[in-house]
């Protein structure tokens, strides 16, 4: 069985993590086959909009902790994640926009895959565990750096050094996610969230995602000068004509990233 499928509609692709007996906790096959399929949807410009679930009743429980490491070598296991946490660098640096459907459990490696997204659609049932010192481990997948932007440098002390439990309300008031929506309208929204960003102007929405990315590290003027570039960039790029005429004739653009 595949650890990770792969479904496409149009310009928008379901990767799911697919070992639901274990709570698609993660292992080399898994993640080898993640890193695999976000490279290549990450290569391939007709794909817009990337969502990232898991199967069955959890999103993705983090390392598969019976998984036997005897005889691995620091040298050889740091080799190994350096290669698996490209996952997380595709979901929030690639040109795609990124979804985190988190519909049940998200910990550890899990919990920093969908706080490396773009954003996150969570179900009422989201539960969020850092859960590294669980594992007495000390964390990766880039969850310290993810939570700090997004939260905020206290509340990610709390989160990763606690080790408590985060409720889906707990993490829209935090500012984890923006909202939790109710079971039987889970999938209805994610589909909506997803048709809208692919049928948006592909080079703006990319754009708009590396001007969000930049605002993270650069200084305010540097954040300037970028935007300045890609603003012009696709303003005069054929999309942002395309958008002109539908306004003036009222009807909706027609978008194909150029």
């Amino acid at each position: 069985m595949n650890e990770v499928t792969l479904a496409r509609s149009g310009a928008i692709a379901t990767v799911t993590l697919n070992r639901p007996e274990a709570m698609n906790a993660m292992n080399d096959a898994l993640l080898d086959q993640l890193v695999e399929t976000l490279e290549s949807l990450d290569g391939d410009e007709s794909t817009r909009v990337v969502v990232i679930r898991g199967a069955g009743r959890a999103f993705c429980a983090g390392g598969d902790l019976t998984v036997d490491h005897t005889g691995l070598t620091p040298a050889v296991a740091e080799s190994r994640l350096r290669a698996h946490v490209r996952a997380a660098e595709i979901l929030r640096a690639g040109h795609m926009v990124s979804i985190a459907a988190v519909d049940g459990a998200a910990a550890g490696a899990g919990f920093a895959l969908a706080a490396a997204c773009d954003l996150r659609v969570i179900s009422e049932s989201a539960v969020f565990r850092a859960a590294f010192l669980t594992a007495a481990m000390s964390g990766d997948f880039g969850l310290s750096w993810s939570l700090t932007r997004l939260i905020g440098s206290a509340r990610a002390h709390e989160v990763l050094l606690l080790n408590e439990r985060i409720t889906a309300a707990r993490a829209v008031e935090i500012g984890l996610a923006s909202q939790s929506v109710v079971a039987a309208e889970f999938e209805s929204h994610l589909d909506a969230m997803a048709q809208r960003l692919a049928a948006g102007p592909p080079l703006a929405l990319a754009a708009i995602k590396a001007n969000l990315n930049d605002a993270t590290e650069l200084s305010f003027t540097e954040c300037l000068r970028t935007e300045c570039r890609r603003h012009v960039a696709t303003g005069l790029s054929a999309d942002a004509t395309e958008a002109g005429h539908a306004f003036s004739e009222k009807r909706q653009p027609r978008f194909v990233g150029r």
